[in-house]
């Protein structure tokens, strides 16, 4: 109770900052209904509460704090024992990022989104039916504590290059490295509001004790007409073992209020025993081999904020013994 107490006045806190520095407040809710062989329910994803402030013509400032569930439930450990964690509602820091603007670019401090999937994830265009390909398997973060530099070089092409943890905004720093993320980007960064194209480049590099982790993702989109395409191949190396993603997505305006989109992943992970600490726990786990899956729908916007999503999930592997198919209903509000 004292947990919820505390979040409740710290976000109380900065709705009063808000009024008063003339702020803005904003939000998006995530949830949806699902029907599947073995369960159907309505689930909750996520609540994101955010507050933005420009202090001045060359500083902005922003917060983003995220309402999810652990996901973690009831995991079984090496000795053969169950270990159960809270799967409760919980709400942390997302971002916390103060943006200053000069004349040789932007650099960004603090809690920063990555420069690692933005573009991907914006060509796709339904983050609140699925997460990008990158998020989704677990390739990169989201956010980290870092500090970033970007600008525009010629024209459309951008450049981006940060210096973070490497842990991820839900975790403190573990180590002593740090990963380096570089992204270059040419032409339209956002193809969900404007028309035209994009390709570009990421790169990641976090060293380790052993051999370093690095990250390299291709990836391009298009849109205009009408229709959005994307698609991008992402490949991932821990201590020396590769995973890999090939993505494509296409949506298609049908009217004002009706799009219809498909997306169609193929992904090769690591299927090696993934060793990883949890609250002191050595919990070792089997990947999946290599499977595909496959996202159709379309969606309906009902005006003031929000969306619906009645789509059908397939996913398939290799063995064929874990395929499933689900039938989903994903809502968003924003406000």
């Amino acid at each position: 109770m004292e947990k919820e107490i505390k979040y409740l006045i710290i976000l109380l806190t900065y709705i009063s900052i808000s009024i008063a520095a003339d702020g803005k407040i904003g939000g998006v809710t995530y949830f949806n209904y699902t029907n599947a062989e073995e369960k159907s329910a309505f689930i909750f994803q996520r609540q994101y509460f955010s507050y933005g402030i420009d202090i001045s013509d060359e500083v902005k400032f922003k917060v983003v704090f995220d309402v999810g569930r652990t996901d973690v439930g009831t995991v079984l450990m090496k000795d053969g024992d169950e270990k159960s964690e809270d799967t409760r509602l919980v709400a942390f820091l997302k971002k916390a990022q103060i943006d200053y603007k000069t004349s040789y670019g932007k650099l960004s401090l603090g809690m920063i989104g990555m420069n690692t999937y933005n573009i991907q994830e914006k060509n796709w265009g339904y983050r609140f039916i699925e997460k990008s390909a990158i998020d989704k398997n677990g390739f990169s973060s989201t956010a980290d504590l870092g500090i970033g530099f970007s600008r525009v070089l010629v024209n459309q092409l951008k450049m981006s290059l940060q210096v973070v943890n490497g842990e991820g905004y839900k975790n403190p720093q573990s180590d002593k490295y740090h990963k380096i993320a570089f992204n270059s980007t040419y032409g339209e960064h956002n193809l969900v509001k404007n028309s035209g194209f994009n390709a570009g480049v990421v790169y990641t590099t976090e060293q380790t004790d052993d051999k370093p982790n690095t990250m390299i993702s291709l990836f391009g989109g298009f849109s205009g007409l009408g229709l959005r395409l994307g698609g991008q191949f992402n490949m991932l190396k821990e201590g020396g073992i590769e995973s890999q993603i090939i993505s494509v997505s296409s949506n298609y305006s049908v009217t004002d209020k009706l799009d219809a989109f498909v997306r169609y992943d193929m992904f090769d992970p690591n299927t090696d025993g993934i060793e990883q600490e949890l609250h002191g726990f050595t919990i070792t786990t089997e990947r999946k081999d290599n499977s595909t899956y496959l996202i159709a729908g379309i969606q309906l916007s009902c005006g003031n904020g929000l969306l619906v999503a009645p789509n059908i999930r397939m996913e398939s592997y290799e063995d064929d013994l874990d395929s499933a198919t689900e039938y989903k209903i994903n809502f968003q509000f924003k406000f």
